[in-house]
């Protein structure tokens, strides 16, 4: 056992300096990390730090969709180090927080294999590229995840200790939302736990108060002093779309469920015995609502427009480009998303804490942009920690070391085909 975790810690150093590697070579694996921060985030930047005190009472003249609170941060290393790169070498080191904190998670909820399971966070894309271009997302991830931390240890925690770890929940929640707004959107899910627990209780009451007390300044910032930077919808550059649409609508109905299932996809194959058991009893489960959603997709694909925002900001997920890439488009991209939806169903049926948890992410990205980077990490760490259902209990498919290789190799998989995406748009751009 000691020489087995040797070898997994061996991995995760290794992992560690490919990070290295990779900032050393300006890495880049989603393709618009650099762009935001070297184009986009270090020119309004300059204006910030030029006249901090107007820009800061008039955030909304810099059309940034990133909170302040992450360029506040920039400036004062900018400020104290005058050098860039010392920002960027600490914005590597604080992000491998998230490498730790979900080791403590995993430790909570499956004991067994986590130190190869931890590993993956290496390998996500997102994290590679946000870790070597510095984003507000990732800083304001380091508190989500600790805020999930705080959830488990409330969850399995003795009674007298559960206000204390609701309350650091609350509290990391909201460090997270300063730093990165969307995942303000999971204090929904969180207080659907303490309610759970507390009922209607004093300790609800104090924990909803809590939250709207810490929400304050968020809203005299974006509100009262008219800073709502959130309403930045990428109207920009896509003058044709509003947020508020039936079009924007229908690219998320269909493109977020086949986003979401590439991270459902290795659950199922890390064990197919377990899986074809699990299918059979979660198939019978589901009601003439359910299939109504499984459909959605085809109903709707003809209002799906996200061409013209793939072609000038990107995005759209692996299966909508994979089908551009071949010129499949519309309808075969609805029927993937119906078979998503039907999977992501199987998961979630009869568990409304996952179902609850798959809304608000959904709702965590009202923009017109639709980027597999805003849901990978949040969807690799918390299908581990809060799908379990019934015959198909997650943490018991990797009390088996071959099972947690398996998933490995999976993600392994999903980054070399990033690898490779990336050095065929650096040829196509070259010839």
């Amino acid at each position: 056992m000691f020489e087995e975790k040797k070898k997994y810690l061996f991995l995760i150093f290794i992992l560690y300096l490919t990070l290295l590697s990779g900032f050393f070579f300006e890495e880049d694996l989603i393709s618009g990390a650099s762009i935001d921060y070297t184009k986009i985030l270090a020119n309004k930047l300059s204006l910030f730090r030029s006249d901090f005190f107007y820009y800061f009472k008039n955030y909304g003249e810099l059309d940034l969709r990133h909170s302040p609170i992450f360029q506040i941060f920039h400036i004062i290393f900018l400020n104290t180090f005058d050098n860039d790169i010392v920002f960027r070498i600490v914005n590597i080191h604080l992000n491998l927080l998230i490498v730790l904190i979900f080791y403590f998670c995993l430790k909570i909820k499956i004991k067994k294999n986590i130190l190869i399971l931890t590993s993956v966070i290496f390998i996500i894309p997102s994290f590679r590229s946000y870790s070597i271009w510095p984003d507000s997302f990732l800083c304001g991830f380091i508190f989500f995840i600790l805020s999930v931390y705080f959830l488990l240890k409330f969850i399995e925690t003795t009674k007298n200790k559960k206000r204390y770890y609701a309350y650091m929940n609350i509290f990391a929640l909201s460090l997270s939302s300063y730093l990165s707004p969307n995942f303000a959107v999971f204090s929904i899910f969180y207080l659907y736990i303490f309610h759970d627990y507390f009922k209607i209780s004093k300790s609800l009451i104090k924990i909803i108060l809590l939250n709207c007390l810490l929400s304050l300044p968020a809203v005299f910032f974006l509100f009262i002093m008219g800073n709502n930077f959130l309403d930045l919808d990428a109207s920009t550059w896509i003058k044709s779309q509003t947020t508020f649409s039936l079009s924007n609508l229908a690219n998320k109905i269909i493109l977020l469920p086949t986003i979401f299932v590439v991270y459902f996809i290795p659950f199922l194959i890390v064990d197919f015995n377990k899986t074809k058991i699990f299918y059979l009893s979660q198939i019978k489960k589901l009601k003439y609502y359910h299939y109504l959603i499984i459909i959605l997709p085809m109903m709707m694909w003809k209002y799906l427009s996200y061409e013209e925002i793939n072609g000038v900001l990107g995005g759209g997920g692996l299966f909508y480009n994979l089908l551009k890439f071949f010129n499949l488009f519309e309808f075969y991209l609805s029927i993937i998303s119906s078979i998503s939806i039907f999977i992501i169903l199987l998961f979630i049926l009869n568990s409304l804490k996952s179902t609850i948890f798959i809304i608000c992410l959904m709702l965590s990205n009202p923009q017109l942009t639709i980027y597999m980077a805003y849901f990978d990490l949040i969807l690799i760490t918390c299908i581990f920690l809060f799908f379990d259902m019934g015959v198909f209990k997650i943490q018991d498919l990797f009390n088996k070391a071959k099972n947690a290789v398996i998933f490995f190799s999976y993600y392994l998989f999903i980054f070399i085909l990033y690898i490779l995406k990336e050095n065929y748009y650096n040829f196509a751009e070259n010839i």
